[in-house]
């Protein structure tokens, strides 16, 4: 029994790791690109004629937040360390407005390009020391100085030296003014406008040449780092080491949980309380009216609940219950848990406020599971009813509550127990657009 108990929980740790990676690469799909984020800066200019270096102006600070989210590295495979100068040739010439590929494609190949990172430092300082591709060596340029370039965030400046700080802040600026300036039109595709062309070429394959030990990489450097160099594994290391970082709210992920978390517990607890509370009796009663008219009743309305979605039934009640109307005033707060002067309040008068404000936010959360937990009870005990002890019961003389709540009941519950774990998972599923709709201050 040991054994297979310890088989069950080991086969656990390759699920989760599975289900981790499925839910990654389904947000990292939907999470928003380099581009995107870009366009909010550059959507009042003439996309079709602006200057590229123009468009990266701020990229360091675009790249400041990829980097420091992890979204800059690939989801789950890395193969960018072996990138070799003919293949950044070819990047580098798709991201030439004379082909006449589509904007946004050809931004996107753009943008993707400047995500190298350090990988792709080698192969574009190899396309900047060939003399006989003169036309890339403006773009190349770029995409070199943002991929060698290090943001320096506060986690970076704790394990960094003092001396290694001073360098790396004196590279960034050496990266930034050696860009050798080009343009980037569907005529003449690149072409190089710089006077100072040859010397911020040179400083680049020099500045290339003195740190080479940091952006050389080699084969067996170049496999390691095909999954320990992608998004995934450096979430898993954030995750860990509580390092995740938010750039919605500008702190640590784990700083905003502290700061909501108890909010959410606590709905959730009390609605597995007030769901279990109600279902179990509601399950007991039918079992015991069986095929009556209450039965049936109390089934189909209990369906009907279950087909309707929670956000759909928040927003119903938000706009029947909680909206003021020119019949009167709302029967229920539309937002938050608490009043805003409760903080004055009498304890009993503040936990009436307390269910004042979340009477209809535990209501949505619980309902549906009304009809799940109550009909698993209802057939449990009809199952133990029709089972043999009860029926030497009822021979013995037991009163039917008896039998019910004696014999029945406590064998009905073994089966509820293990729904336990899907309950929560759906609650918690739930309390996002409960939160959301009744504006609680909690994770949601």
């Amino acid at each position: 029994m040991t054994g297979y108990i310890l088989r069950r929980l080991l086969l656990m740790i390759p699920t989760m790791v599975g289900i981790l990676i499925i839910n990654f690469i389904v947000l990292r799909m939907q999470g928003p690109t380099l581009q995107e984020q870009m366009n909010v800066a550059t959507s009042g200019e003439n996309a079709g004629a602006r200057k590229a270096e123009q468009a990266s102006s701020n990229i360091e600070n675009y790249l400041g937040r990829f980097r420091r989210t992890g979204n800059d590295l690939p989801a789950v495979v890395n193969l960018r360390g072996f990138s070799t100068k003919e293949s950044m040739v070819e990047r580098l010439r798709a991201t030439s407005r004379a082909t006449n590929k589509k904007e946004s494609t050809r931004n996107r190949a753009e943008k993707d390009l400047w995500l190298y990172g350090r990988m792709g430092v080698q192969p574009l300082a190899a396309v900047l020391a060939d003399p006989q591709l003169g036309d890339l060596h403006g773009p190349a340029s770029m995409a070199l100085s943002l991929c060698a370039y290090v943001p320096l965030n506060a986690e970076d400046l704790e394990r960094m030296s003092p001396e290694r700080q001073d360098l790396v802040r004196q590279r960034n600026v050496d990266l930034s003014r050696s860009r050798i300036a080009f343009t980037n039109d569907q005529t003449s595709g690149f072409v190089t406008v710089d006077p100072a062309y040859e010397a911020k070429r040179a400083a680049l394959l020099a500045l290339y040449e003195r740190d080479r030990a940091e952006f050389a990489h080699s084969t067996s450097r170049a496999l390691g780092d095909v999954f320990i160099q992608t998004g995934f594994v450096d979430f898993l290391r954030k995750l860990f080491t509580g390092s995740l970082y938010s750039e919605t709210r500008k702190e640590k992920v784990f700083t905003v949980i502290g700061q909501y978390w108890y909010v959410t517990f606590w709905l959730n607890l009390l609605s597995i309380v007030i769901a279990w509370g109600i279902s179990i009796p509601l399950g007991i009663r039918s079992a015991r009216r069986i095929n009556t008219w209450e039965d049936r009743i109390t089934t189909n309305s209990l369906f009907i609940l279950w087909s309707l979605p929670s956000f759909f039934i928040g927003t119903l009640l938000l706009h029947h219950l909680c909206t003021d109307s020119s019949h009167g005033s709302a029967w229920f707060p539309n937002r938050g848990l608490s009043s805003p002067d409760s903080v004055w309040f009498s304890t009993p008068r503040y936990l009436v406020d307390l269910a004042w404000h979340g009477a209809l936010p535990l209501l949505v959360l619980c309902y549906a599971s009304f009809t799940s937990l109550s009909r698993y009870m209802r057939g449990n005990m009809l199952e133990q009813l029709n089972a043999d002890y009860a029926r030497t019961a009822r021979a013995k003389g037991c009163v039917e509550n008896q039998v019910v709540y004696g014999h029945a009941l406590p064998n009905s519950l073994v089966t509820m127990i293990t729904l336990g774990a899907g309950l929560l998972a759906e609650l918690f599923g739930g309390f996002v657009f409960v939160e959301f709709i009744f504006s609680i201050p909690g994770l949601g």
